[in-house]
């Protein structure tokens, strides 16, 4: 019988830097154990170039992903909701939800400088690393 792996869902406002860096770092640190997704409750429908030239120095390549919202995958699948956007991660799920909410301040490196964008990057690998790690096996 195959195991049934964890969902994660990273959510941030656009889904263009944060919550993309989040499903990389995710996947890159829980491998094959968990399925991730990203979405933003207000999606672009581009992933910033800045966050995948910071991602990019970490070894990680995000270019293939894409923005997302909400409405795109499948919210009440998940184990987990992570917010990043400084709202609540129980305000975004629905009612039915019946996994963890998780809620991460993050800092918006949008229109700042590549140091900021690092920065933030930095932070949102220690996040994941501890979350994926919190996680049993």
């Amino acid at each position: 019988m195959t195991p049934v792996r964890p969902k994660i869902l990273f959510v941030c406002f656009g889904n263009m830097i944060r919550s993309q860096m989040a499903e990389g770092f995710g996947r890159h640190l829980g491998g094959d154990r968990i399925d991730l997704f990203s979405a933003g409750l207000h999606p672009t429908g581009v992933v910033a170039d800045a966050a995948v030239e910071a991602m990019a120095e970490k070894g990680i390549d995000i270019r293939g992903h894409s923005s997302k919202g909400l409405g795109d995958v499948p919210l009440d699948e998940m184990d987990y909701v992570v917010t990043m956007t400084g709202h609540k991660a129980e305000s975004i799920v629905p009612d039915s939800f019946a996994g963890t909410p998780v809620t991460w301040t993050v800092t918006d490196p949008i229109g700042r400088s590549d140091a900021t964008y690092r920065t933030v990057r930095d932070e949102i690998e220690i996040l994941v690393r501890k979350l994926i790690e919190s996680i049993p096996r």
